[in-house]
């Protein structure tokens, strides 16, 4: 829930509709778009005053001089979390094999490729942190004035003393997203941060995707998750090495 209110079935999904749609396109997203696009059962003025009422609950914003609305932060982290929820792992065999040799470099090089953001990695052991190539990532924005681009050099220079607030926010394997300013290692409001933390059996790792709002979190979630199963695999068999050298 974002505002003050449950949301009932249909607003539920004009407002998921909203938001793919912004993804999808980049462009306000109008009631007749979505008529066009959704089956919801209601005609363009209906859909309209819905798109009204979620938009005064301030889950939609409504660009000036634009007749279409596009989603709030908050709207971003609510169907974010629902990607991560609803999507399954996807194993890939090139990462699962960079994950298994702590290739952290090639690892994040292929992520940030992938997904077309910049990736970061973070070591608790060696304390180490280790940045993809920042220009996919600058490919995936869409750029509005220079102030923006001088927010991003800013976060990604800052990112090595940042990384460390990222642990606190993560335990247990967990997956979480930060929107916009909420993220604990950027300060850019354009940016979503999709981070999770690994147990690997010998040491924790986290690895962060920091991409635009717009990002595909869906894929992205797979990719996160499939690290987590080479993760879990990993400590696994360390647990059964130990075992193993305390049976001799």
């Amino acid at each position: 829930m974002i505002g003050d209110y449950p949301l009932n079935q249909r607003s539920s999904e004009i407002l998921r509709a909203v938001v793919r749609g912004f993804i999808e396109t980049g462009e306000p997203v109008s009631s007749e778009w979505l008529f066009e696009h959704h089956d919801f059962g209601i005609r363009p003025a209906m859909i309209r005053l819905e798109l009204n009422d979620l938009t005064e609950r301030g889950d939609l914003e409504q660009p000036h001089h634009a007749v279409g609305r596009m989603p709030s932060d908050a709207a971003y982290e609510l169907f974010a979390n629902q990607m991560l929820e609803e999507t399954a792992s996807a194993r890939d065999g090139e990462i699962a094999e960079l994950f298994e040799r702590q290739a952290w470099p090639e690892l994040l090089g292929h992520i940030s490729e992938d997904l077309g953001v910049l990736s970061v990695a973070a070591t608790s052991r060696e304390h180490n942190v280790f940045k993809g190539p920042l220009e996919n990532l600058v490919d995936s924005l869409d750029w509005s004035s220079r102030e923006e681009i001088k927010a991003l050099i800013r976060d990604f220079e800052e990112l090595d003393a940042r990384m460390d607030r990222v642990w606190r926010e993560l335990t247990g394997g967990s997956l979480k997203v930060f929107v916009g300013k909420k993220s604990p290692i950027t300060r850019s409001g354009f940016l979503s941060v999709v981070a999770g933390e690994y147990d690997t059996g010998g040491q924790r790792i986290i690895v962060c995707a920091i991409g635009p709002k717009r990002m595909d979190y869906a894929k992205t979630a797979e990719l996160m998750k499939g690290l987590g199963e080479k993760a879990k695999n990993k400590k696994e068999i360390a647990k059964s090495k130990k075992k193993k050298t305390k049976s001799k």
